[in-house]
């Protein structure tokens, strides 16, 4: 269709899913505090060619809750929410760790269940970005992401941004987010 000499053509405006409403600079402002606050303590290096990581309460901001019989049980990974207000409508919670620089990353993924959504920023790079949504395919099954090339040698952080949909956790609303991320290192170079 041709427009008529001087009439603009309208243009379609393209819109990119937010969390919670959150753009992703605040997404990112709230990764930047949140790695700033937790673990000034050095942490321990991993040599063992294999580790998973999982949530539970050592992971900062994070407590344990009970699993709902409708998510998906996840194997050296807890169900956690935010540990200073447990009907909170989000959850930010993290974990920071080092691989051993006498080793390269072979394989890694991570898995990921959420009641409802949620965003992963690894180092920094947003892996995962949900919209908002009351999807239970996001809780059960889960999902499974590679993160190889997210992860370093050295210092690696971890923060999960969990969202429930529709408002505070109750119990007839009820939300949580397990984690699990499987690492495979080489033998020592």
């Amino acid at each position: 269709m041709k427009a008529r000499p001087g009439t603009a053509i309208a243009k379609k405006i393209i819109r990119r899913p937010r969390s919670a409403g959150l753009p992703k600079s605040r997404l990112m402002e709230m990764y930047r505090e949140q790695v700033k606050k937790f673990h000034t303590a050095r942490t321990p290096v991993i040599t063992q060619r294999t580790v998973s990581i999982g949530t539970d309460s050592s992971w900062f901001n994070a407590a344990v809750i009970d699993r709902n019989p409708d998510w998906v049980p996840v194997t050296n990974a807890s169900y956690v929410w935010y540990s200073g207000n447990l009907s909170r409508e989000n959850a930010i919670v993290s974990t920071r760790f080092t691989l051993s620089q006498r080793r390269r990353i072979l394989s890694a993924s991570l898995f990921l269940a959420v009641d409802n959504y949620a965003t992963v920023i690894i180092n920094g790079v947003p892996l995962v970005y949900d919209a908002p949504t009351n999807q239970t395919s996001n809780f059960n099954p889960g999902r499974t992401f590679n993160i190889g090339s997210f992860l370093r040698r050295g210092r690696n952080d971890v923060v999960i941004i969990a969202f429930n949909f529709e408002g505070a956790r109750t119990p007839a609303n009820p939300a949580g987010v397990a984690a699990r991320l499987d690492i495979r290192q080489s033998s020592l170079l």
